[in-house]
């Protein structure tokens, strides 16, 4: 785990010693016209009913000596750097739960998200945020192309995320100070961008902000919730002042599962709901039921009960293409 910071950095040299990779591998790839042949790219559906047919491409770099260089880039950003708690997205000790309970009980919440958030960071922003961090200006090309794909910062690498956070410094900094001018809250997880309080900025002033910084709105447009409707925050709602909460939609979801599962037994539950790919469910339930009591830990225990139950009872699952649906 290198302890180098990004002004720590001076030749190609002191890049190599800080990740543990070779300097020929960073020039080679830095240098590189075709950047984006050292990963594999996998198109992955984007989550949500807004957002169906719309695929998100993710690289993962094939060999690990870029695993590694990326890796330590992430490390050496985060040591060079501090991120107040307005950056919510990415940090570790931080989730859409730490960001949700910010907006608890608001009057109104103003949403935006930033339109191909990665993709939308190229590498000259990438260098001018390294720079900004005390970078010399020539390591701070070179690393930057080092972090970057073809010239954009894309999503998947080790680095992104903490790079991601770095560039959007100066779109923070002016939403602190339009979130202060209004006296109400600010978050951004990833791109997703909250403010709360009794009055907040218009749509107007976000898109100048993000425009300024080389971003968009996506739609184009921000949107609203008051108090006295459905109010959500990264997918938890904040209507109650004490703490966030799973949404309702999903809390049925589960109730409704967990009780099938409980009376009819996991392998004829997928089966009586026409299940056509058992892994996959379990392995949902197994991972929302993870998340869930994160949030409310006390309701979803009695749920993950269940479901541990049914599969110890059932044993390991045994796919059948002719069958599918049965545990031995």
């Amino acid at each position: 785990m290198t302890k180098a910071k990004l002004r720590d950095l001076k030749s190609i040299d002191d890049v190599a010693r800080a990740c543990g990779v070779e300097p020929d591998f960073i020039s080679t790839y830095a240098d590189s016209d075709n950047q984006q042949a050292y990963y594999n790219a996998l198109k992955l559906p984007k989550r949500g009913k807004r957002r169906r047919g719309e695929y998100r491409v993710v690289f993962a770099a094939q060999e690990s000596r870029l695993q590694a260089l990326h890796r330590s880039m992430s490390m050496i950003v985060m040591n060079s750097t501090e991120f107040g708690v307005h950056v919510q997205g990415f940090m570790k000790g931080r989730s859409t739960r730490t960001n949700a309970e910010q907006h608890l009980g608001a009057k109104v919440l103003l949403h935006a998200d930033i339109k191909g958030f990665f993709d939308a960071i190229t590498t000259r922003h990438v260098r001018d945020a390294f720079i900004s961090e005390g970078a010399a200006v020539p390591i701070a090309g070179l690393l930057a192309k080092v972090c970057t794909i073809d010239g954009l910062l894309r999503q998947g690498t080790r680095c992104s995320p903490a790079i991601a956070n770095l560039v959007c410094h100066g779109v923070d900094e002016a939403f602190l100070r339009m979130a202060r001018a209004h006296d109400c809250a600010y978050t951004r997880y990833a791109d997703d961008i909250t403010f709360s309080g009794d009055s907040v900025p218009s749509d107007d002033a976000v898109r100048e902000v993000l425009e300024k910084h080389g971003f968009r709105v996506r739609d184009d447009k921000c949107f609203r919730q008051h108090r006295g409707r459905c109010q959500f925050v990264t997918g938890l709602t904040v209507v109650d002042q004490t703490a966030p909460r799973l949404p309702s939609r999903l809390k049925r979801r589960l109730r409704l599962t967990m009780h099938y599962i409980e009376q009819f037994g996991i392998a004829s539950h997928f089966a009586r709901t026409d299940v056509s790919n058992p892994f996959r469910e379990e392995a949902w339930l197994r991972g929302i039921l993870m998340y869930a009591r994160s949030i409310e830990p006390s309701l979803v225990a009695k749920w993950q009960a269940v479901l541990d139950n049914a599969i110890s009872t059932h044993g390991e699952y045994v796919y059948d293409p002719d069958d599918d649906y049965g545990y031995d």
